[in-house]
């Protein structure tokens, strides 16, 4: 005789709990509106105008799901809400035509449909982790939006015309997409187009040529982050009468064209981590009021010391890890405001600084193979000096004449491996 067995494993369903905290927040967790419908909305304080949803079990949602809990806020309360869903296997989400959520964030979902409708009063919008492949044109009927994240996406292409018309929008973030392409399809229009638009992060995506043209239409733009993308190619012109701020670090750039730029009030510029072995054409004229910038990991040549001695509003300067075996430091490389010169892990053996062009002037030539300084030729003004990790360290940071040097300075030898090759 013989017997057959079913057994049947059931997940046990977790239970929906939420809590409501000083800070007019309701968290809910596992929530499953289709089994237990919308009645946890009507426990939530009159008071609180947030939630945030975690592992929200639906995959497809509409604000007007929460249109009484809104309009209760809005009309009693005149509290603006904001709802954010963290966790959740949602695939489409409807923004309906007068919403006005406040804020709208959607984090860690399978979300790939997603529209807006108009007249709605959105202020921030967050989209990370979703499976979105394309901007949604309906984006164009959020007049009331200010920021706009989306990241960790799917999306390769961007056309930013979508954006051009919001008036009200001052931060855009596109980082960690998988965009390979970034155009405007506006471009050459008479449309005012990106009015309060102040930062523009599009760091960690898949560019390889980056057009400058594409920024020009922005007039309020003061900060663009290209880092960390593999831009080989940089082709147009910056121009730009706003812009503080421009970082290309962790890219590919092997040659770069400034000639055509216009930016009177870039304060810094950081191309760390590229492959340029020469500092960009028409750099005194592009770069003439930049105080700060950064050229660490690169492939440059000593010579570019001279054109950065043309720079007179010049105060940061960082050239760590170009593997220089020399660099010559006196009135015609040392920019006269400078502060601070890093040259650290390079390959320079000797160290000569005849002219300091303060006495707030600091060198940091840690990590490279200095064995010998002529003190005799090293300025009076240089009062810091780091040294460490040569086989040579004489740091000081606090010395003031020459004489202190010769009474008071202790250096220190050290064995250091890469520089006996």
């Amino acid at each position: 005789m013989s017997f057959s067995v079913l057994v049947l494993f059931i997940r046990p369903t977790i239970p929906l709990r939420f809590h409501c905290d000083g800070d007019f927040i309701c968290k809910i967790w596992h929530w499953r509106p289709l089994d237990e419908g919308a009645f946890v909305l009507d426990h939530i304080p009159i008071t609180h105008g947030a939630i945030e949803l975690y592992n929200f079990w639906t995959t497809e949602l509409s604000s007007h799901f929460f249109a009484d809990f809104e309009t209760q806020r809005r009309n009693i309360q005149q509290m603006q809400t904001a709802l954010t869903v963290i966790r959740s296997p949602l695939r489409s989400f409807v923004l309906e035509d007068n919403a006005t959520f406040y804020t709208i964030g959607l984090e860690k979902t399978q979300l790939d449909v997603i529209s807006f409708g108009t007249r709605c009063n959105v202020e921030t919008l967050k989209i990370n982790y979703c499976k979105l492949k394309q901007l949604p044109e309906s984006i164009s009927n959020l007049k009331a939006l200010k920021i706009f994240t989306l990241s960790h996406s799917f999306i390769q292409v961007v056309d930013l015309n979508l954006l051009a018309e919001l008036p009200r929008l001052t931060l855009l973030d596109l980082s960690k997409n998988r965009l390979h392409t970034l155009y405007d399809s506006s471009a050459g229009t008479a449309t005012l187009s990106y009015p309060l638009l102040a930062d523009l992060y599009l760091r960690e995506n898949k560019l390889k040529h980056i057009n400058l043209d594409v920024f020009r239409p922005m007039e309020s733009l003061t900060r663009i982050d290209l880092s960390h993308n593999q831009i080989s190619v940089v082709s147009g012109s910056l121009v730009s009468a706003s812009l503080n701020l421009l970082d290309l670090s962790n890219n590919r750039i092997v040659e770069m064209d400034c000639c055509g730029w216009a930016v009177p009030m870039l304060y810094g510029m950081d191309a760390n981590d590229n492959r340029l072995r020469a500092l960009p054409k028409c750099l005194e004229q592009a770069f003439l009021n930049v105080v700060r910038l950064a050229f660490d990991s690169n492939q440059l040549q000593p010579d570019v010391m001279f054109q950065f001695g043309r720079l007179t509003s010049l105060k940061f300067l960082t050239l760590t890890d170009n593997k220089l075996p020399y660099v010559t430091l006196n009135m015609s490389t040392i920019p006269k405001q400078l502060r601070h010169l890093n040259l650290s892990h390079n390959k320079i053996k000797h160290l000569d600084v005849p002219y300091a062009p303060s006495k707030d002037f600091h060198i940091d030539v840690s990590s490279n193979c200095i064995s010998s300084v002529d003190w005799d030729r090293v300025s009076a003004n240089l009062t810091k000096l780091g040294m460490g990790e040569n086989p040579l360290d004489c740091s000081f940071h606090s010395i003031s004449t020459r004489a202190d040097i010769r009474s008071k300075l202790v250096c220190k030898r050290h064995r250091i491996e890469h520089c006996d090759l």
